[in-house]
């Protein structure tokens, strides 16, 4: 197998992971927290799955579009796959809201009479609740700065008095 076939069957199994279709004709929702540009944008499964396969630090969730609704919050917990929020439940920002959402007007009234645009898909950084930053909390100084700068004199001085 060469490498351009291994990178392009790897770059399927990363869409395929999320449950992505890069052959599904219609337009879906997309909101993307953090990571990159973010905000709301409508674009085809198959350009969702290249943005996915491009930025492997990226993931996709999906979250119901409730119909009737103009405004759609995005919690913590949304930005997991369900095996992910039942190990997740135990932590207490799960629940935490990230962002309330305007839905467009185009998206709104296509999923009122159309029953268009079901989910609203999330794309967020790769991470967990479990790489928080507890382990920055025991850091110290000589472990933060290089021994050479803790010892260097300041630029202009030198070692002894003058």
């Amino acid at each position: 197998m060469s490498q351009a076939e291994s990178a392009a069957s790897s770059a399927t199994s990363r869409s395929s992971k999320f449950n992505i279709d890069e052959n599904a004709k219609g337009s879906v929702l997309v909101y993307q927290w953090r990571g990159g540009p973010t905000g709301l944008a409508v674009q085809s499964q198959a350009d969702l799955a290249k943005t996915i396969d491009k930025n492997t630090h990226l993931r996709c969730s999906r979250k119901q579009l409730p119909r009737g609704k103009s405004r759609i919050d995005v919690r913590t917990e949304d930005l997991y796959n369900e095996p992910e929020r039942t190990s997740y439940s135990k932590y207490p920002n799960m629940k935490n809201c990230l962002a309330s959402i305007g839905i467009p007007s185009k998206v709104y009234w296509k999923r009122m009479f159309t029953n268009q645009y079901k989910e609203l898909f999330i794309i967020s950084p790769e991470s967990s609740p479990e790489n928080s930053p507890e382990n920055s909390q025991n850091t110290t100084p000589s472990s933060t700065f290089a021994p050479e700068a803790r010892h260097a004199p300041p630029q202009g001085q030198e070692d002894g008095p003058s």
